[in-house]
């Protein structure tokens, strides 16, 4: 049975759900491709690790997360200094999904490519940063792969439609700092962040109301972005994860509400229509 009102937009009690709720956040993150990240204590590890993490954070969650266990495991105790030697020699018969031994190899490449010349990650991503998150994933890729088809995926090409959620994820890993996100760049503020739109994300947003948008999309990241502003202007992000893990993943959010999720859903038992 569906719910028979229409949802609309709606006020959730975000804030305090999200308080009663954090403590549970912690154990959660053995489950997501952050825990990668808090294994490394130095920054310049931390940032390899997050890369390749946000970048390969798709598919079945069992099957990403060994594939990045065995990764990473080949990059050794100090993945920065794996990416300075350039030697990829490990990484060879690495493939998952669509994604073979020579379209990571090449990966590989250009991160060794960016910490040469701009000396990590972060001060590359520093140097094209100009206060507007998709124009400077364009830049970086006109700029390392100009002319070239190579590497899309990774490095996306301009669209209207893209939401970049990768991208977006590794940036709410590297700028927020909490026990989840790491907090390793201080050039971004964390309330220009934008969110990473996966598939549980999306529904919540259409459930909720924060977007209108039917398909996912760079519009539909920026209406749940707003969405979100409206309980934490200064980081709006710092719900990502809890809604993702605890609303999504854990609550099974289907983005309809029926009879069952209004009994159920931590969110949708705290609405008051608008």
């Amino acid at each position: 049975m569906h719910w028979k009102e229409s949802p609309g937009k709606q006020t959730v009690h975000l804030n305090r759900i999200y308080e009663r709720e954090k403590s549970s956040l912690i154990p959660a993150r053995d489950g997501d491709p952050i825990r990668f990240v808090h294994l490394y204590e130095d920054p310049g590890d931390r940032e390899i690790i997050g890369f390749f993490a946000s970048q390969f954070a798709y598919g079945n969650i069992v099957a990403m997360m060994k594939f990045l266990q065995n990764l990473f495991h080949r990059l050794g105790k100090h993945p920065l200094t794996f990416i300075k030697n350039g030697d990829v020699s490990s990484l060879k018969g690495m493939y998952y999904r669509f994604h073979k031994e020579k379209e990571i190899i090449s990966l590989f490449r250009i991160v060794k490519r960016m910490v040469d010349e701009c000396g990590s990650i972060g001060d590359m991503v520093k140097h094209f940063y100009n206060g507007d998150i998709r124009k400077t994933i364009w830049s970086i890729r006109s700029y390392f792969l100009p002319g070239s088809n190579d590497l899309i995926f990774f490095f996306p090409k301009p669209s209207r439609t893209n939401p970049l959620k990768r991208w977006n994820l590794y940036l709410r890993w590297m700028v927020r700092n909490d026990g989840i996100d790491v907090g390793l760049w201080k050039f971004m503020d964390k309330r220009n962040l934008i969110v990473p739109l996966d598939t549980h994300i999306f529904k919540i947003g259409r459930c909720i109301g924060w977007t209108t948008c039917k398909t996912p999309s760079y519009r539909a990241a920026l209406e749940i972005t707003e969405g979100l502003k409206r309980y934490s202007p200064e980081d709006p992000l710092k719900y990502d994860f809890f809604l993702c893990h605890r609303v999504g993943i854990d609550g099974h959010c289907t983005g309809r509400r029926t009879s069952t999720c209004m009994r159920h859903c931590i969110l949708v038992g705290n609405t008051i229509s608008q």
